[in-house]
């Protein structure tokens, strides 16, 4: 069995890495596994998995591919991450904020303990709450305003994954989930002005989606 050390040569990569048969780096590329189906697919069964803690307590199974490619373990890892951050921030509550009606539901809330249950609401990604007040709309509209809202977003959203999956990934860090640019530019290995041209573009794509979409 490959021992896993950590690559001395390149220190920016943060995952493990193994030597091979023939002394090469190793990287280990995460791929989600969902069912069964996909464990057929690579021909792995669920003891080949490993169980990895994303944004809280959302737990995800990956099977840990090994790749000579970095670039490919990299994005993996990018991918990986990009995917469950937005789920989390699309799941957690929208509750009274100090100097907004409702903000996002802070990490330190846990829903077991929530001092909010009877005031809480649902969040629905709106492409008016996004860009006019910095946060979802609340689940008080009617619903078929907020399926249509949702599903504007929804498309906003594919855009942007279609030019660079940044593009939004920037965007909700800083309107959702209230990240600084500092932090942002760290968290996606980029420089502060290009967090500023990715959220610009974000906005950009919102406007040129309505024109097109009447």
């Amino acid at each position: 069995m490959a021992k896993i050390v950590k690559a001395q040569l390149e220190a920016e990569f943060k995952h493990n890495t193994s030597i091979g048969a023939n002394g090469e780096i190793l990287y280990d590329a995460p791929i989600e596994i969902k069912d069964q189906a996909d464990l057929d697919n690579y021909g792995i069964t669920w003891d080949d998995c490993r169980t990895l803690n994303f944004h809280g307590s959302e737990k995800v199974t990956v099977y840990f591919f090994k790749t000579e490619n970095r670039a490919f373990a990299e994005f993996q890892w990018s991918y990986l991450d990009t995917q469950h951050s937005r789920g989390y921030a699309s799941v957690r509550c929208m509750i009274p904020g100090k100097r907004k009606a409702f903000i996002k539901c802070p990490d330190t809330v846990s829903c077991a303990t929530c001092p909010y249950r009877d005031k809480k609401q649902a969040p629905i990604i709106s492409w008016d709450g996004l860009v006019e007040t910095g946060y979802e709309s609340v689940g008080s509209a009617p619903v078929d305003e907020q399926v249509t809202a949702k599903l504007e977003y929804e498309g906003i959203k594919a855009m942007m994954d279609a030019e660079d999956i940044r593009i939004a990934r920037a965007f909700e860090m800083k309107i959702l989930q209230g990240y600084t640019v500092r932090e942002i530019a760290a968290k996606l290995k980029i420089s502060e002005p290009r967090v500023y041209q990715l959220i610009a573009r974000a906005k950009a794509i919102g406007k040129e989606y309505r024109k097109n979409n009447g």
